[in-house]
């Protein structure tokens, strides 16, 4: 699956060789706190910066398989020197495959590992680490082609309200409402769910645990569940979209129950084999939502219990604006909150800061630990690799043709990066030959070591 490249001089490049300029600019150290290293667990990440989890639809057939062009794409975003990647959602479970974002990787049999190994083995040659978003599903904000209803705590649709839309989404949809299509599965448009039963809430956890050994499998440094912006798990937590008047529904102990038995089923599962993160909204940002206040009690049952690390992200497909914000920073005092709630060595980690003096700042101010960049590394993957040198870099305009794009089932693509989409083309987001002595068996942890 993977090509292998030559230099101009037949030379081949070593694995983990970061691009670059050379000379003063290669050894300037700008913001030197965003380059600091840190640990997640036992995992040590080479500086403070990560790739955000994003929907691509590059795996365009919903088979749930890794291609080429996605290689590729996660290729160039590890060169471009982020310490992390954390990968697009990837569907943990069967029943959660039926409901995806248009098209979603996959991981729930063996015959997912192969590719995602892939994925693995790429980014770890040019020199980042890699944890894997895995999602029990995305309930009522889930589409099916045939519209089949998606399980959720609850039978209540999402309703979008169009002035919670990010600006140019907005006016893009305003400009085009009378040709917009429900066979088209976008954020606008939903299928009423059905309430999950118990002995299927049981299942689904199961299972997911189960496909937490498989990423170890295909040997990801750590596993991020997802549970944020609107999603299956942060359904359970909402009182707006859950209505359950049995154990997982009511008051906010018995709203987090099912983000907790995740938590539970996992750590059981695999115990210390790779640190285990969450990522959760700050907020959601709606009347009848869950807010910041019960948020930072969830977060703080989850570093009682163990998580490794807190992502944050915010809002919903409900209210978009907080999901995909239109300036920088709106989301750090809420990671700060989560942050007053955390024991110290759980790293808070935040979105949306791309510009590099308000991530050292809020780094020094202890606000949050690391930063995690989505469209900004649409926008340029080698952002890390240029603020370390003092180079200019290629700003994200936040024009949000990307996430239009994906909503509407289409692959990604950027206004600014003409290149994001075609980087399978380029053979410098090629995988390089192996570094001689590296081992190629993955180190399967011990029955003993799964089990903590």
């Amino acid at each position: 699956m993977t090509r292998t490249k030559k230099t101009k001089a037949g030379k081949r490049p070593v694995a983990g060789e970061r691009s670059g300029g050379s000379g003063k600019g290669a050894s300037a150290h700008h913001y030197p706190e965003l380059f600091e290293p840190i640990k997640i667990g036992s995992v040590e990440i080479a500086n403070r910066i990560a790739m955000a989890p994003m929907n691509t639809v590059f795996s365009m057939d919903n088979q749930g398989y890794v291609n080429e062009q996605i290689l590729a794409y996660y290729a160039a975003r590890a060169k471009g020197g982020v310490g992390l990647i954390i990968t697009e959602c990837v569907l943990g479970t069967k029943q959660a495959s039926k409901f995806p974002y248009t098209s979603n990787l996959h991981l729930f049999n063996t015959t997912h590992v192969p590719g995602l190994e892939e994925v693995v083995e790429t980014i770890h040659a040019f020199g980042s680490k890699v944890f894997i978003q895995l999602s029990i599903g995305f309930g009522r904000q889930g589409h099916n082609p045939d519209h089949e209803r998606p399980p959720a705590p609850s039978p209540i649709p999402y309703q979008t309200d169009p002035t919670l839309m990010p600006k140019q989404m907005l006016k893009f949809i305003s400009q085009n409402i009378q040709i917009l299509d429900p066979r088209i599965p976008t954020m606008a448009h939903a299928d009423m769910p059905r309430e999950m039963t118990k002995d299927e809430i049981k299942s689904e956890i199961e299972q997911f645990a189960k496909s937490c050994v498989l990423a170890i499998l295909a040997g990801f440094d750590g596993i991020e569940l997802h549970a944020p912006h609107g999603y299956l798990e942060h359904q359970f937590l909402s009182p707006r979209s859950n209505k359950r008047t049995d154990e997982y529904g009511g008051s906010l102990e018995n709203r987090m129950r099912f983000v907790v038995e995740i938590y539970q089923a996992v750590r059981k599962m695999i115990g210390h084999a790779v640190p285990i993160g969450i990522r959760l909204s700050g907020d959601e940002h709606m009347p009848d939502g869950i807010h910041h206040d019960e948020m930072k009690l969830v977060v703080r049952k989850m570093g009682e219990m163990g998580i490794d690390y807190v992502h944050l992200s915010d809002g919903s497909y409900e209210a978009l604006k907080y999901f995909f914000p239109d300036e920088d920073g709106t989301i750090l005092d809420e990671a700060q909150g989560f942050k007053s709630v955390l024991p110290a060595n759980v790293p808070v980690m935040t979105p949306s800061v791309h510009d590099p003096v308000m991530a050292v700042d809020a780094i020094k101010a202890s606000k949050t630990d690391m930063i995690s960049l989505g469209r900004q590394l649409l926008c340029d993957p080698e952002w890390a690799n240029k603020v370390r040198e003092g180079r200019k870099f290629n700003k994200c305009t936040r024009c949000c043709d990307c996430l239009m794009r994906t909503a509407a089932g289409l692959p990604v693509r950027c206004r600014v990066n003409r290149d994001l989409g075609r980087e399978k083309y380029m053979p410098e987001f090629w995988r390089p030959t192996r570094k001689k002595g590296v081992k190629i068996i993955p180190p399967i942890p011990s029955a003993d070591a799964l089990n903590g």
